[in-house]
């Protein structure tokens, strides 16, 4: 684009605004010519990065100035564009199914004896498979049930410490090691991945991003996390050694692909780090829809991030339970994901889950539960080769790991 300059006479002095790209002009300050302001056509108006636009949410000297020098002629609808496929909206209870074929036929074959418990094996009638087969599930070959590890998933998830799990469980006549309880916290987050990254979500058109600061390995390191406006949902989030210089761009990359489309506002605060993330993964997409980055933050006014905020304290509160991460590629953060989205509810959403204001509903009371053994179903769908994500990730990108 050209990069013209024509000037404009205020009250005060002159504006000079320039076309710096499609429907976007930057302009002038009328008391410091080195001073310009970005002005962007989205959402069916026009937005300006001036203090006079920020306090009172209207159209500014700016905006009247870049209108009377160019008379610009407001951006094309976009293309409705083809909504994916869309996949299960509810999450109950798989039902019993054959690891060979997939197939629901079958009849009771056999009780299998063993020390963890007598179970039942089935038979395939499906023609061409007759295999025997009993159902596994993510506890199957554990030496605790499921009655036992998902109580401590949960507690764990909410901040509980690991010792006082451990007297909880003691009442019931059971006291896991503390390596134990470590394997569950590890190997659940690691396996209930793959089935609510394939979900179809309803979010909205804003895209809240913050970080805190936490000592990870004895090392100051930030915790960066994406979550949508509407639903509260917290799509991904990454572990970075620096605020402003550490690269997002993978963590939007896959909130965009979680929600199934690009959010039209992306609010965050002044993070230099966030704007290239916007500038590669949000502003330049495909669909040609018009986006806007948010950074003017405060506290109280017409933009401010104070759910994320909110959210935030609970992070910190999970984090400071662990009594220190040892290393940036740890698990307890998906644990505490899957807590966040599927089984605490949110007073800030009418007291729903997350995943419930999304559209995802749950059939089976105990949320833990049905995300384990429905996460369990897909993990073994993917493994058999009938079903695929439908897009491929990196093994381990931004929190979550994509089932191969």
């Amino acid at each position: 684009m050209g990069q013209e300059v024509r000037t404009f006479k205020g009250k005060r002095g002159e504006i000079k605004v320039r076309k710096t790209g499609r429907h976007e002009y930057e302009a002038s300050s009328e008391s410091k010519d080195d001073e310009w302001y970005r002005l962007v056509f989205v959402l069916n108006r026009w937005f300006c990065g001036c203090k006079g636009f920020a306090h009172a949410n209207r159209a500014c000297k700016h905006i009247a100035a870049m209108k009377k020098l160019y008379s610009p002629s407001p951006p094309p609808a976009p293309r409705c564009r083809k909504r994916r496929k869309a996949r299960r909206k509810a999450i109950g209870m798989p039902a019993i199914k054959c690891h060979h074929c997939r197939s629901t036929k079958y009849k009771d074959s056999h009780v299998r004896r063993s020390n963890l418990g007598d179970v039942q094996a089935y038979c395939c009638l499906n023609k061409g498979c007759g295999r025997r087969f009993t159902p596994k599930d993510w506890f199957w070959g554990m030496m605790y049930r499921a009655h036992y590890v998902v109580p401590a998933l949960e507690d764990r998830a909410s901040c509980k410490r690991p010792h006082d799990i451990r007297d909880s469980l003691g009442k019931f006549g059971q006291k896991p090691a503390r390596s134990t309880l470590h394997t569950w916290f590890v190997r659940c987050p690691t396996a209930c991945t793959g089935c609510p990254m394939s979900l179809d979500y309803d979010m909205s058109e804003t895209a809240y991003a913050d970080e805190i600061v936490r000592n990870i390995g004895g090392v100051k390191s930030v915790i960066f996390t994406i979550e949508d406006s509407a639903t509260r949902m917290c799509t991904a989030y990454q572990i970075g050694g620096f605020k402003g210089s550490h690269n997002v761009q993978a963590m939007i990359r896959l909130d965009k692909w979680i929600r199934g489309t690009v959010p039209s506002r992306f609010v965050t605060d002044g993070a230099k780090n966030y704007v290239g993330g916007y500038m590669h993964e949000i502003l330049c997409n495909e669909e040609g829809k018009p986006t806007v980055h948010i950074r003017h933050i405060h506290l109280t006014g017409d933009v401010n991030t104070n759910p994320k905020e909110r959210d935030n304290g609970t992070l910190s509160d999970f984090v400071e339970s662990c009594r220190g991460l040892k290393s940036r590629n740890t698990a307890y953060i998906g644990l505490y994901q899957i807590h966040f989205n599927a089984v605490r509810s949110h007073m800030g959403i009418g007291g729903l889950r997350p995943m419930e204001a999304a559209g995802v509903r749950f059939e089976h009371p105990n949320k833990w539960l049905a995300v384990i053994r429905n996460s369990a179903d897909y993990n073994n769908a993917v493994k058999l080769g009938i079903t695929s994500p439908a897009k491929a990730l990196s093994p381990r990108q931004s929190g979550f790991q994509a089932m191969q």
